[in-house]
């Protein structure tokens, strides 16, 4: 620890360029080693095994779990929907409602599993890792699903994050956190130890999660238009959730870089789209983009 912090110290502060630069080197040497070693398929496994092991190893488990962050996620909801695993759920129930903020975007995706036990242990766990960031999908299943005993989980992880957000809709809650998204709060970053950030998607035919690699630049945008896409879902006549939309897309072509695989080869570009939405939507996205002093997003809503 004590020479990690000399070699950043160095990068930061030293005023011999050649000396900066190759402790630059080392340091992302370093991220990339703690990455393969906190994401490695293998220990990820071996640790949710030994959740069921001594008392000691379940606490060392833990940690490393945790460590592990959304990587844990996938291999957790794998075990828990193996029926023969079922002397292990209440240890991997346990752990999972102690893991990090990272945990939430693929717990939220996982919420479009059909297993109902597996989506009651996702919604339980939300409510215990206890980040607002759960709120907009959780009170989309209290609105939404058809299972009155998901519902009322649902109402219940809602109330021990924030009881006040039982009485917000959740298109209002999507479109909030997609503008956390869109101004890139802190506390929704891709973890910093990769330099590139996952989207979490639900494979309904494997039943399991999958994620997407895309660049850090334009992730923020990116989850910005996925949440008020849920938005919509919840109310379709959100429209506010529109403007931020078409806002985002402008702002994720802004980068220059290709859109995510995940768009597919049919989907068209944000101008396309915004002039299809319509002035209406087109003026919620100019005076976001007046107001932020964002040219790219003004030239482009203005062309549309």
């Amino acid at each position: 620890p004590q020479g990690y912090a000399l070699v950043v110290k160095a990068k930061e502060t030293s005023t011999d360029a050649e000396l900066a630069g190759l402790c630059g080197k080392v340091v992302d040497i370093i991220e990339q080693g703690r990455f393969m070693r906190r994401s490695d398929p293998k220990v990820i496994l071996d640790e949710i095994a030994r959740l069921s092991s001594t008392s000691r190893g379940q606490l060392n488990a833990i940690k490393r779990l945790q460590n592990a962050g959304e990587y844990s996620i996938m291999y957790m909801l794998d075990a828990l929907g193996d029926d023969a695993r079922k002397a292990e759920w209440p240890n991997i129930s346990s752990a999972m409602g102690q893991m990090s903020k990272e945990a939430i975007r693929p717990l939220a995706a996982a919420l479009q599993t059909n297993n109902i036990g597996v989506k009651s242990e996702i919604i339980m766990a939300m409510g215990k890792i206890g980040y607002p960031q759960s709120l907009p999908y959780l009170k989309y299943v209290a609105e939404k699903d058809s299972s009155a005993e998901l519902k009322s989980l649902a109402e219940e992880s809602i109330k021990k994050i924030d009881p006040a957000a039982s009485k917000v809709p959740a298109a209002q809650l999507c479109y909030q956190l997609g503008e956390d998204y869109y101004y890139h709060a802190e506390s929704l970053a891709p973890a910093a130890d990769a330099n590139f950030a996952n989207m979490w998607f639900w494979d309904a035919k494997n039943s399991r999660l999958d994620s997407e690699r895309v660049d850090k630049r334009y992730f923020s945008e990116l989850m910005a238009m996925r949440t008020c896409e849920l938005a919509l879902k919840a109310d379709e006549n959100f429209g506010q959730a529109i403007g931020l939309w078409i806002a985002a897309f402008f702002k994720a072509e802004s980068y220059d870089i290709a859109m995510p695989g995940y768009f597919g080869t049919g989907h068209a570009d944000a101008m396309t789209y915004a002039t299809t939405a319509g002035p209406e939507y087109l003026h919620q996205a100019l005076a976001r983009a007046m107001k932020d002093k964002d040219a790219q997003v003004a030239l482009g809503v203005v062309e549309a």
